[in-house]
């Protein structure tokens, strides 16, 4: 009895052990609530903190398909095989932003001691480039690009480098009301400045790498900009260190609800100048060019623009006007033409989705 007592016993004792593991293997303890992306609202709206740092990134983009039309196939350039085609939807050589493409950008900033450090990348993706500057795919081209660039902005000191639209085609204001902007000098390149804002005055000053440019070594710049409220002025001066020869450019606007205008002007010294305006006929401008322009938003959803530019030597006019609708939240429509004093009648319908 003694035998068999201490038998039931130590199953006893064994169940309640296994009991405890067993009691223990199923506790386990609730998981930790984790916060995959937080919102950074220091830069607006869009950013959120890259896990496990202070930089705030943004992510956005743009699908955009344009069919193009022109009197003078030698409007679109971009032509490299079919170039007696009137319309296409390949890149248009008036204005290389109007052709079907997509564009994805990034940005992050972080604040700093220093001031707020930032970054811009973007990538295109664009249908029918220039012949030459893309990949050959039998009977067109297509091409891809990466416009960047990044600095440090302190307020009334900063300093950005990259390779984009350079700081002064964004400085000025890209033009007109357009999409073409009328006649306007649009660059991308390598640059450096020098900028800021002091109350309502800001500036630039820097310089840009002409090397890609046949004869061209650099440019130097500067340019000041002062906004009062709905108004705005801004004025700046250029050197084509190679050409030897300076340009300038300027604007007054306003803004008076539902009604924006612009009066610019440009001055090249020489035609020869990377700063003289041009067509993409080859002609380019010396002296004076004016561009006029206005903007009227009928409603939240729909506007119209028109952009007219005059050029003195040689004589050369350009109207410019399209109207756009916003369809639904990040999706538009707009409609554009163009018709100068070469007889030469143009434009296009796009179709973008914006995120």
């Amino acid at each position: 009895m003694k035998i068999k007592g201490l038998l039931f016993g130590s199953a006893a004792a064994l169940a309640a052990v296994s009991g405890v593991n067993a009691a223990d293997a199923i506790v386990a303890a609730a998981p930790e609530p984790m916060e995959y992306v937080k919102v950074c609202d220091a830069f607006g709206t869009g950013y959120f903190y890259i896990p496990g740092t202070e930089t705030c990134l943004k992510i956005s983009g743009m699908v955009r398909y344009d069919v193009g039309y022109s009197s003078n196939s030698g409007l679109f350039g971009a032509g490299p095989i079919n170039q007696n085609y009137k319309w296409t939807t390949y890149s248009n050589g008036v204005n290389a932003n109007s052709s079907t493409q997509a564009r994805l950008t990034v940005e992050a900033k972080n604040s700093t001691d220093v001031g707020t450090v930032y970054s811009w990348l973007q990538y295109r993706g664009i249908a029918g480039s220039v012949a030459g500057t893309g990949v050959s795919t039998g009977n067109t081209y297509n091409a891809t690009a990466a416009w960047f660039h990044a600095g440090i902005d302190a307020g009334a000191t900063g300093f950005e480098v990259g390779y984009n639209e350079t700081a002064w085609v964004r400085f000025f204001n890209y033009g007109g009301f357009t999409d073409w902007g009328g006649l306007y000098l649009y660059a991308v390149r390598s640059y450096a400045v020098a900028q800021g804002k002091v109350g309502a005055f800001s500036y630039i000053a820097g310089a840009e790498d002409l090397t890609n440019t046949g004869g061209k070594t650099a440019g130097i710049l500067a340019a000041g900009k002062g906004t009062f409220g709905n108004y705005e002025a801004a004025l700046g001066f250029n050197y084509d260190v190679a050409d030897r020869s300076w340009a300038g450019q300027g604007y007054v606007s306003a803004t008076i609800d539902p009604v924006m205008l612009k009066l610019m002007g440009t001055y090249s010294q020489t035609s020869t100048s990377a700063y003289a305006l041009s067509t993409v006929r080859g002609v380019s401008y010396s002296g004076f060019t004016l561009l006029a322009g206005a903007r009227v938003n009928i409603s939240p959803k729909l506007f119209a623009a028109v952009d007219y530019s005059y050029a003195f030597t040689p004589r050369y006019q350009l109207v410019v006007g399209n109207i756009g609708y916003n369809v639904a939240k990040g999706f538009d429509v707009l409609v554009e033409g163009r018709y100068d004093s070469d007889r030469v009648a143009g434009g296009f319908l796009r179709f973008e989705r914006n995120f």
